[in-house]
C-alpha cells in the first residue's frame, strides 16, 4: 500500500498578496512626480537657487534705498571696490576744478611727510593729450580711483564732514550713492513678497467664484461673475497691469492691487472648469445629501479634488508675475527711485550700463535662473498631472 506523502518541497515560490495599501490624490501625485530624476534635478536645482539667493542677502549691509552718505556727492556713481579705477568725462567747472585742487594738495601732503601721494589723477585728456593747446575744451576726460579721491579729500579739506564708507562695495553706488549690491538682492525679496502677497488674494478670489459658477453656473450671479472674468480676460494682463500702474503709480502695493484685480482669473477659469466635473461626482452628491453648505463644500470638498491643478498654476504665475514686473522697466514714467521692485531697479541697471555692466549682470542672471527653473518645474508638474501633456 503506497503511503500518502503529507509534505514536500515547493517547486515554486507563492505569490503571496499583502493587504493593499492606499495612498491619497496628493501622496501619488508627489510620488508619481519625484519617480523621475529630471523632475528631481529640476526641483533640487531651484532650491539651489533659491538658497544662493538667501546666502547673497546675508551680505547686505548698506540701505536697498538711502545714500551711504547723504552729506557727499562724492559717493555717488563709485564703480565696484575690486575694480575702482573709472574713466569720467566733467564739463569745465567746480567739480572738475575741485578734484584737480585735492591732486595739488595731496601731493604737497605726501611730500612733507615723505610718503606716496594717497590719490593721484592717472589721465587728464586737457593735458596728457592737448598739453596747453586744449585748455578751451568743453569737456574732459579723467581716470582716477573715487575711493583715493575721498580718502585725499578727507585728508586735505579740514572744514568739511569726513566722507565715511562703512562697508564694502561689492557693486559701487548708484546715481544716488545707493549702494547697488543691497538694491538688487533687496528689490528680488520685495517683488517677491509683491507676487506672494497678490496670489494670497488671487487664489482666495479666483478659487471661491470660480467654484461658485462651477457648482451653481445657471444662476444670475454666476452670470455676472462670468461676463466680468471674460471681459478680463479678453486683454492681455500684462496690459491691464501696465494701465493700472499708469493710474495708480508702481508703488510695491499699487502693483499688489493691480495683480488682485486682474490675475485671479486663472485661477478662477481652472477652478470653474474642474468643479463643473466635480459637481456630478457620487462624493459632491452625497455631501449636499448630508446638509453640508455651499461654503463647506467649496473648501472641505472642491479644495482638496483641485489643489493639483491651483499648486500647477501657482508655480507658473510665480514665473510670470516676475517676469511682468521686471516688464514694468518699459515705462517711462518711473522715476522714483526709493521703489525698489524689480521694474524700477532694472530700469536703472539699464541706463547705467555704459557706466556699471555688472549692475546689469548681477540683476539679471538671478532672475533667468529663478525664471527658467519655475517655468521647467511648472511644466513637469503639469506633465506629471495629466500624462497627455508630453
Amino acid at each position: 500500500m503506497q503511503e500518502t506523502q503529507l509534505f514536500k518541497f515547493a517547486k515554486f515560490k507563492p505569490n503571496l498578496k499583502g493587504p493593499v495599501v492606499h495612498t491619497n490624490n496628493t501622496k501619488s501625485f508627489w510620488k508619481k512626480f519625484f519617480d523621475k530624476k529630471i523632475n528631481i534635478f529640476i526641483f533640487i536645482s531651484l532650491i539651489i537657487i533659491l538658497l544662493s539667493l538667501i546666502i547673497a542677502s546675508l551680505f547686505i549691509k548698506n540701505s536697498p534705498s538711502n545714500s551711504i552718505f547723504q552729506q557727499s556727492d562724492f559717493v555717488n556713481n563709485l564703480p565696484s571696490q575690486y575694480t575702482p579705477i573709472i574713466k569720467r568725462s566733467f564739463e569745465r567747472g567746480e567739480e572738475l576744478e575741485f578734484i584737480r585742487f585735492i591732486e595739488k594738495q595731496e601731493l604737497i601732503r605726501s611730500n612733507s611727510l615723505g610718503i606716496p601721494p594717497v590719490f593721484k589723477i592717472l589721465f587728464d585728456s586737457s593735458l596728457d593729450v592737448g598739453g596747453s593747446t586744449s585748455v578751451n575744451t568743453d569737456i574732459v576726460t579723467l581716470w582716477y580711483n573715487p575711493y583715493q579721491l575721498i580718502e585725499a579729500i578727507n585728508l586735505n579739506v579740514s572744514n568739511q564732514t569726513k566722507i565715511s564708507i562703512d562697508h564694502f562695495l561689492i557693486l559701487g553706488t548708484n546715481q544716488n550713492g545707493v549702494d547697488i549690491y543691497s538694491r538688487i538682492f533687496s528689490s528680488i525679496w520685495l517683488t517677491f513678497v509683491i507676487i506672494l502677497l497678490s496670489l494670497i488674494f488671487n487664489i482666495f478670489i479666483g478659487f471661491s467664484l470660480g467654484a461658485i459658477v462651477g457648482l451653481k453656473s445657471d444662476k444670475w450671479y454666476a452670470k455676472i461673475i462670468e461676463g466680468i472674468a471674460n471681459v478680463i480676460g479678453a486683454i492681455p494682463e500684462l496690459i491691464w497691469i501696465f494701465m493700472f500702474c499708469i493710474f495708480l503709480g508702481t508703488k510695491w502695493y499699487s502693483i499688489v492691487i493691480a495683480f488682485v484685480l486682474i490675475s485671479w482669473t486663472h485661477f478662477y477659469e481652472t477652478t470653474k472648469n474642474e468643479t463643473k466635473i466635480l459637481r456630478n461626482q457620487n462624493f459632491i452628491s452625497a455631501a449636499i445629501s448630508i446638509g453640508l453648505n455651499p461654503t463647506q463644500l467649496i473648501f472641505k470638498h472642491v479644495w482638496k479634488q483641485i489643489f493639483a491643478s491651483i499648486l500647477i498654476l501657482i508655480v507658473d504665475k510665480l514665473a510670470m508675475n516676475l517676469l511682468i514686473i521686471s516688464s514694468l522697466s518699459l515705462l517711462d514714467f518711473i522715476t522714483n527711485s526709493n521703489d525698489l521692485h524689480i521694474g524700477v531697479v532694472f530700469k536703472e541697471a539699464l541706463l547705467n550700463i555704459k557706466s556699471n555692466i555688472w549692475y546689469l549682470i548681477t540683476l539679471i542672471t538671478p532672475l533667468i535662473l529663478i525664471f527658467m527653473s519655475l517655468k521647467l518645474f511648472f511644466v513637469k508638474l503639469s506633465q506629471t498631472y495629466n500624462q497627455k501633456i508630453r
